[in-house]
């Protein structure tokens, strides 16, 4: 028998040349059984000319929308015909079939619409839909392929560059994001100046022209790429890279008086658990860590002394941007005192201060703050750690452009 409107524009056949003629309900499954209409006709899947006739026959199953606990399958006649177009015999067009699965196309959508709300991961929407993890995949990253290439790169005014390692073996991508839109808007392989080249080669000289602050790393290839290609904007070092870089110091000074064998073992196993202690602020710590400090000061003066520099340092973000003199004041006179402890590491990173001394004071003219890089920094972490790692580069750029950036947040079905 044939079913009436109603069901055939439930399930969005409407307007195609088929229509369902029989459904069976189970108790964890519904079966539509869909066949061609009255006069039958079979479209060619690559020209679209209408045939009247067949070569052969055969029955397939499409997974549907689920309906409430109830999966949902459609038994579809699909016909093979002969079309001059190809010289050979081909399937006919299934207009509501996913190119790639054996899914409704509304279906496809469906978990793609799901997966670019951002509140499901892709093992989440396996688990929901039950379906493959691979699948899934696929799908996800069909849909971010696309939304990427018919996306625009914003015109940005104010940039932030950064690298990011997501596998070991020193593999990084080069992520650049829109400080004022808060959002990564570029990623790219590497972290060589070629990587931060290809960015501003798409956006063009025009674009680039725009750009007045650029935020980054003191890492010498972007330096050299921006000076390159946006030689006019204000340089302006990244605060997070900068405590970053000061809290690995403190660490490699503690590592570097374990391993001298002018330290005995007594204190070497003193300093290896003073490891977390270090890395705190004084303000943050509890008594236990505290004492722990006091120890610090007894056992080793000039890694105490290097802790206390740390924490002094952090008063220079405090100046407003009508106190520029008095923030290179204190900036020049910390370098001074910082350059008397006598520790390889540290005065390393006293000479990195020097080098860098009117970058890192634009980060007081322009009152750039460090928590959009740490905001990115974690949610990138975060998204690399629930995968348990990326093997596919370029599914790993696209869900960073998805979870930090504008891609999926405007979703739009395929062919819309």
């Amino acid at each position: 028998m044939s079913f009436g409107y109603g069901i055939n524009r439930l399930l969005d056949l409407q307007e195609t040349n088929f229509q369902v003629f029989d459904m069976d309900v189970k108790e964890d499954k519904i079966t539509y059984t869909i066949r061609h209409r009255e006069p039958a006709q079979y479209i060619c899947k690559h020209c679209e000319h209408p045939h009247d006739s067949y070569h052969d026959k055969e029955w397939i199953h499409l997974q549907d929308l689920p309906l409430g606990n109830h999966k949902v399958i459609w038994k579809i006649e699909r016909m093979r015909i002969l079309c001059h177009c190809q010289m050979g015999y081909r399937v006919e067009k299934l207009s509501f079939k996913s190119q790639k699965h054996f899914l409704t196309q509304r279906f496809v959508d469906y978990i793609g619409y799901t997966l670019c709300t951002k509140m499901f991961t892709v093992a989440d929407v396996s688990r929901l839909f039950n379906l493959d993890y691979g699948i899934i995949y696929k799908i996800d990253h069909d849909v971010l392929l696309r939304l990427w290439q018919n996306a625009e790169v914003p015109d940005p005014t104010h940039i932030a560059v950064d690298e990011k390692s997501y596998k070991k073996g020193h593999k990084y991508v080069t992520i650049v994001s829109d400080i004022e839109r808060k959002m990564v808007i570029w990623v790219s392989e590497g972290n060589d100046k070629s990587s931060l080249d290809e960015f501003f080669k798409i956006i063009g000289p025009e674009r680039c022209a725009k750009i007045q602050t650029v935020s980054k790393d003191m890492h010498k290839p972007f330096i050299a790429s921006c000076n390159e290609h946006i030689p006019h904007a204000m340089e302006v070092a990244d605060p997070f890279h900068v405590v970053k870089k000061l809290n690995e110091v403190l660490d490699s000074c503690r590592k570097e008086l374990v391993e001298s064998p002018e330290t005995s073992k007594s204190e070497k196993k003193s300093l290896k658990q003073m490891n977390w202690v270090i890395r705190y602020k004084q303000e943050n710590m509890d008594d236990r860590n505290q004492s722990k400090l006091n120890q610090l000061e007894r056992l080793n003066e000039p890694l105490y002394r290097a802790y206390l520099h740390k924490e002094s340092f952090f008063e220079f973000f405090t100046f407003e941007s009508h106190e520029i003199t008095k923030a290179g004041e204190f900036l020049d006179e910390w370098v001074h005192d910082a350059a008397t402890i006598p520790m390889e590491a540290f005065k390393y990173f006293v000479g990195y201060i020097e080098r860098h001394r009117d970058r890192i004071l634009n980060i007081i003219k322009t009152g750039r703050s460090s928590s959009f890089s740490e905001a990115i920094n974690r949610k990138i972490n975060v998204l690399i750690g629930m995968a348990y790692g990326y093997h596919c580069l370029e599914y790993l750029k696209l869900k960073i452009l998805q979870r930090c950036g504008a891609i999926g947040r405007y979703w739009t079905p395929e062919g819309a």
